[in-house]
This record gives C-alpha cells, structure tokens and sequence, in this order.
C-alpha cells in the first residue's frame, strides 16, 4: 500500500525530512510511530 504525507507550517529542510522518512520507509505501522514518537 502507498500512502502519502504532506507536511506544511513546519520549520524543516527537506533533507531533513528525508532522513525521517528514509529511517520509518518499510516498517510496520506500530513501530513507525514507537520511532517518531521522540
């Protein structure tokens, strides 16, 4: 399944963001969120 986040109003580089969104790409849901929960 492909899903698709936009992420606005957000003081971010995008490199940045990429590095997040490299880090959870692939992972379960449950975990995802354990990870971005910092």
């Amino acid at each position: 399944m492909e899903t698709k986040a936009i992420l606005r109003g957000v003081r971010l580089s995008a490199q940045k963001g990429r590095l997040v969104a490299d880090q959870i790409r692939g992972l379960p849901v449950d975990k995802a969120l354990t990870l971005l929960s910092f």
